[in-house]
């Protein structure tokens, strides 16, 4: 059953993937909504999956400052499907960023630092930015 509607959000997803662009209709708070559920999606992907050890853990940027660099670091288990995460992180990020471009969005501009380790802790990898 949970693999029957991982796949139908997965297929909803696809189909509603669609490049922003300046002849599109969308209101910014449509493709806002949008840009979070596909945020949601990736985070209930990794979520899915746990890990036992800190070597099955690892992260990847996400998020597109609209100044450029990622907004965030997602840690994940390396035991998931890392391919489909790569897939919909690099698409997510790329919408952000046309997002961001399309509507004048403006942001801090400060650099975002990768997490120092990423630790297993309760059985969900966990960034660590401190000691």
């Amino acid at each position: 059953m949970k693999k029957l509607i991982l796949i139908l959000l997965i297929n909803s997803i696809l189909f509603s993937c669609e490049v922003f662009d300046s002849n599109n209709d969308k209101t910014q708070e449509k493709e806002l909504s949008e840009l979070i559920a596909h945020h949601d999606y990736i985070l209930s992907l990794v979520k899915s999956t746990t890990c036992t050890s800190n070597s099955q853990c690892d992260y990847i940027a996400i998020g597109s400052k609209a100044c450029g660099g990622p907004k965030s670091y997602l840690a994940y288990p390396s035991s998931m499907d890392t391919k489909l995460l790569f897939e919909q992180v690099a698409i997510y990020n790329l919408k952000e960023q046309q997002y961001n471009q399309k509507w004048g969005i403006v942001s801090d501009c400060m650099f975002v630092s990768p997490p120092i380790r990423v630790d297993c802790i309760n059985n969900k990898c966990v960034a660590v930015y401190n000691n």
